[in-house]
């Protein structure tokens, strides 16, 4: 069973590399894990928004874990999202994160009907009794139209159904309710923010670490605000923080839609790195122009993030 206490710093929610025909390439998942592992991050969590998840069937969610798992090899933890529609669908994707090997599992509220918070307790109670994994909330109203409320999260985690939480609402205020609330309670609960730049505001916030998708691109940056936050350095924290929205501009290049415009530009700026081979998305979400490529790669030119070898052409 997973110590909980490796579930701290930086967990890069991971992208998921793509071939020019909409194909999961196996190969650039393996060395975008490996380049990130090398950049210092603690922890990976795949099949999440940053990974397109909605856009995978069962069976590619199951091989993408296995993928992820396989070129982790023990190092840093894996945490598999395993949200869907209806609770049975969530315990069949945890049933595959299992099989996987990951160390933990994080769901989210079931989307499209706006449930209850009665409804919700039953949703996470019945999901951490199927499946024997550790099990943390993903909050993430903007996507899945309900918002858990404290007095939820607070009951889920006493009563033991979860052991965290990701909180990509940027409220600060709420999640401090939470870490406040669960304090003195003997709960060993670990709170994450899914977040760019308020990577060490979390941390005055009782966070124990960050889940940031821009992680993808500049995990070392990201590390270095959660290391400096902790040790209360706070103008390192502030330089690369200011390093990670100047990365943000150029993964901005690359327009999509208003929930998801940056996958394709992390995956431009990737591909200019020699981690990935295409820039691809999973429609309908929209692939960075050829235009947009080449002025991701010329901006990412002047960023000073590492390259790795050209990587062998995406498979078709």
């Amino acid at each position: 069973m997973l110590d909980l206490d490796r579930l701290h710093g930086i967990f890069t929610p991971i992208l998921t590399p793509l071939t020019d025909d909409e194909d999961v390439d196996h190969q650039s998942v393996g060395r975008l894990v490996n380049y990130l592992i090398d950049r210092g991050v603690h922890g990976i969590w795949a099949t999440g928004t940053t990974g397109e998840f909605p856009c995978f069937d069962r069976q590619e969610r199951e091989e993408i874990l296995h993928t992820v798992v396989a070129a982790v090899r023990g190092r840093v933890p894996v945490i598999a999202g395993i949200g869907d529609a209806g609770t049975r669908l969530a315990i069949a994707n945890g049933e595959a994160a299992l099989r996987a090997g990951v160390d933990a599992i994080a769901l989210t509220p079931p989307y499209y009907y706006v449930n209850s918070q009665d409804e919700l307790l039953e949703h996470y109670r019945a999901v951490r009794r199927a499946v024997d994994l550790p099990l943390l909330v993903y909050n993430i109203p903007q996507n899945v139209k309900v918002k858990l409320d404290v007095s939820t999260v607070l009951t889920l985690a006493r009563e033991g159904t979860v052991v965290g939480i990701k909180d990509s609402q940027n409220d600060l205020d709420w999640f401090r309710q939470v870490m406040i609330g669960i304090r003195g309670s003997g709960v060993n609960f670990r709170g994450f923010l899914g977040t760019r730049i308020l990577i060490d505001s979390g941390v005055i916030a009782g966070a124990h670490g960050a889940i940031p998708g821009i992680s993808n691109v500049c995990a070392a940056d990201c590390v270095a605000v959660y290391e400096a936050a902790r040790r209360g350095d706070w103008a390192t924290a502030d330089q690369h923080s200011a390093h990670v929205l100047d990365v943000q501009k150029v993964v901005n290049i690359a327009k999509g839609s208003p929930t998801a415009s940056n996958f394709s530009g992390m995956k431009a700026l990737l591909k200019s790195l020699g981690v990935v081979g295409s820039a691809r998305v999973r429609l309908p979400l929209r692939t960075a122009s050829v235009d947009e490529e080449a002025r991701i790669a010329r901006e990412a030119a002047g960023l000073g993030l590492p390259a790795i070898a050209t990587p062998t052409p995406a498979r078709s």
